[in-house]
């Protein structure tokens, strides 16, 4: 019956020359009656089946709109009237297909076989969306996405895209944040499959919404490996406005609208180390600068797909960059002792009684602890990673973990060790941090940790001391320190000073001045002004190269000259 009726039409379509330009229109009514005279159908019936293919033809985009305005059909050249014969042969002829039997099969075809659904459906899908009259084509395909932004020390943590080397449009973005699409796995409960169906290919669904977490979970399982809970917690960031779209993984390829909730990551201290451990081992994980973010690409050519975000942000890439800049990072070190006072210090020293003094600077006060040649070598080795020295050395089965935090687990008798200092301080307000006997800190913020200035040494030429240049380099040297941990490395930094000034430390160092000697008060002033502030004195572990002690203004290391 429907191979007729169109049979009948393609009869009487209107005609347009091949090579004149010469054509007709055809009136609609005189469609309706042709099908209505040749096979006896009710008017009704011959309306509809006008009306529809009017829509198709209409759609197709090959048929004159002015003349449709007037009730009539009419091609809007000869090419259009080809397609829409095509069309309609096809669709009057049962053994006519457009594509082969199985061509739309998508279980185990291979990449070329998909490559050519998707460039159909491309073309198809590109076409609607540009040219709607309205500029809002409904989409076909609707996803659900979970998107997590781990934050580390001002960079984001992206994930390299797994169909990076199959995307035809590779300015969508090789690296994504980590997290993805929601699949109907992730979707508990008791529906039957047409419900859950209907469900997920629906838009702006509340219920497949309430799942997003558990998308998120899974995904940050499958593509970090950290475990919920024992690796991270998470809290609601920013649920994105839909976004459009033609888009889609190899033949899945449509005007798809996009629901994205984004997920802040608090990460655990077992995540935390898990994730740096994964990082170096996955060179699909990579860190973005926040600029690079708002940018969408790094300096070597790494893109992110982060449109979505950029559009939630009305394009407004500052916006973006200024609330990643707040975000916390996804996690702190959370020493227990972080004086707010810049003053704060804690001095380790080597060959002393009680080798700890603790207190604002200038007025530290010994801790009361006495501890025995070994406890002391584990503590300068828990002080010395804390502050960031490099080991030259380290002893077996022991991991140097960040901020601060050593592995022992393999190695009981530190472990054993470390417990019984930790136990010795529980009083003295210094917090040596156990997290399950397997990971140990000296748990205090790093910039109030100072050495024995024994451990220090200041070395100047004399050929510069003696000349007339008005700068001249000057040196400052960490020694190794033998620890229970390992043996640090050297570590010296040099730095340029005014010829006055070096001669100013040199007298210093040579001669007892009293605190209120006023030529030696003009040294330390003219130091703390000039010198100190541009000195990486702490940054090795050294508070500085002057100061007062029991009356007197000291030099603080011993000077060489060479």
């Amino acid at each position: 019956m429907i191979a007729g009726l169109i049979e009948t039409l393609l009869k009487h379509l209107p005609r347009y020359a091949e090579e004149e330009g010469d054509f007709y229109s055809v009136p609609r009514e005189d469609l309706i009656y042709a099908l209505c005279h040749q096979h006896q159908l009710d008017r009704a019936i011959a309306e509809n089946t006008i009306d529809l293919i009017e829509t198709l033809l209409d759609t197709l985009a090959v048929l004159n709109t002015a003349y449709l305005q007037k009730g009539e059909w009419c091609f809007i050249s000869f090419p259009a009237q080809l397609l829409a014969t095509s069309l309609l042969t096809a669709m009057s002829d049962n053994e006519s297909r457009f594509f082969g039997d199985n061509f739309w099969n998508t279980q185990g075809i291979a990449d070329a076989k998909k490559n050519q659904q998707r460039e159909v459906l491309s073309v198809v899908e590109n076409k609607r969306y540009e040219h709607h009259a309205s500029h809002n084509a409904k989409p076909i395909r609707y996803i659900y996405v979970a998107w997590s932004i781990i934050k580390l020390d001002g960079n984001i943590l992206f994930y390299q895209r797994e169909d990076t080397q199959k995307r035809f449009d590779k300015k969508a973005g090789d690296y994504g944040l980590i997290g993805g699409r929601l699949n109907q796995h992730d979707v508990q409960g008791d529906m039957d499959i047409p419900a859950l169906l209907a469900e997920l290919q629906s838009e702006n669904s509340d219920l497949i919404k309430k799942v997003l977490p558990d998308t998120l979970k899974r995904e940050i399982r499958e593509e970090v490996g950290l475990i919920f809970e024992q690796h991270y917690r998470f809290k609601p960031w920013r649920s994105l406005k839909p976004y459009r779209q033609v888009q889609g993984s190899a033949p899945n390829h449509a005007l798809t609208e996009y629901y994205l909730d984004v997920f802040q990551i608090e990460l655990t201290l077992e995540g935390y180390l898990f994730l740096q451990q994964q990082i170096k081992h996955d060179d699909r994980l990579v860190w973005f600068s926040i600029d690079d973010v708002a940018k969408g690409e790094t300096a070597d050519g790494k893109i992110a797909y982060v449109k979505a975000l950029v559009d939630d942000f009305d394009n407004d890439r500052l916006a973006l960059k200024t609330e990643l800049l707040v975000l916390p990072d996804s996690f702190a070190a959370g020493y227990l002792l972080n004086p707010s006072k810049e003053e704060y210090g804690l001095t380790l020293l080597i060959d002393a009684e009680k080798p700890l003094l603790a207190g604002v600077l200038g007025k530290e006060k010994p801790l009361d602890v006495a501890l025995t040649p070994r406890q002391l070598a584990v503590l300068l080795g828990l002080a010395a990673h804390c502050r960031g020295f490099e080991f030259a050395t380290i002893e077996e089965n022991i991991i140097l973990r960040p901020y601060g935090w050593i592995d022992v687990k393999n190695n009981p008798t530190l472990q054993a060790e470390l417990k019984q200092l930790a136990e010795l301080f529980k009083d003295t307000g210094l917090i040596i941090e156990n997290h399950q006997d397997a990971l140990f800190r000296l748990s205090i913020n790093p910039a109030v940790v100072y050495f024995d200035e024994s451990l220090f040494t200041y070395s100047v030429h004399k050929i510069d001391m003696t000349g007339t240049k008005t700068k001249i380099p000057v040196t400052i040297e960490r020694k190794s320190l033998a620890t229970a941990l390992g043996i640090t490395k050297v570590k010296e930094e040099t730095f340029k000073v005014s010829l006055k000034l070096a001669d100013r430390l040199q007298e210093l160092s040579e001669k007892q001045f009293a605190a209120d000697n006023d030529e030696a008060r003009k040294y330390e002033e003219h130091y703390k002004k000039v010198l100190h502030p541009k000195l990486k004195c702490s940054a090795l572990g050294l508070r500085g190269l002057i100061r007062q002690e029991a009356g007197f203004i000291k030099f603080c290391c011993e000077l060489e000259v060479l």
